[in-house]
């Protein structure tokens, strides 16, 4: 399996995002919520899309129905996005409310969480 998804890396410059998610769709989106800005593209296969904090992206975050067919497949699947910030030996289980599954990586200062049916997946920065 492969992720189809580009690779928003955190902390990068809003143009440096903006240019990433023109790779998947010339129509951006952008939405105000919570009080930050948040920019999404989509394609037919996925959407992904990164949070605004003071001109560099904070969160990005990833609806992806890749591996869907399988538990096995969602697994994997969730392993890539991990890999994308990091060693997978660094992660670290966080709190399952019964909805959200967090991950931590206090290496590389992210975070990650994903609902329910692991298709929607959240990276955050986390503060030091």
């Amino acid at each position: 399996m492969k992720l189809k998804s580009p690779h928003i890396p955190l902390g990068i410059t809003f143009e440096e995002g903006l240019k990433i998610l023109q790779t998947v769709s010339s129509e951006i989106e952008r939405f105000d919520e919570d009080n930050e800005d948040f920019y999404r593209a989509s394609s037919d296969e996925f959407s992904c899309g990164f949070y605004l904090k003071s001109g560099l992206v904070s969160s990005t975050w990833y609806d992806d129905p890749t591996g869907r067919d399988s538990e096995d497949g969602i697994n994997l699947k969730v392993t890539l996005y991990l890999q994308r910030c990091g060693d997978i030996s660094e992660w670290e289980d966080g709190i399952n409310n019964g909805w959200i599954q967090f991950f931590t990586n206090e290496k590389s200062g992210v975070g990650l969480a994903y609902g329910l049916h692991k298709d929607v997946i959240r990276f955050n920065q986390i503060d030091k």
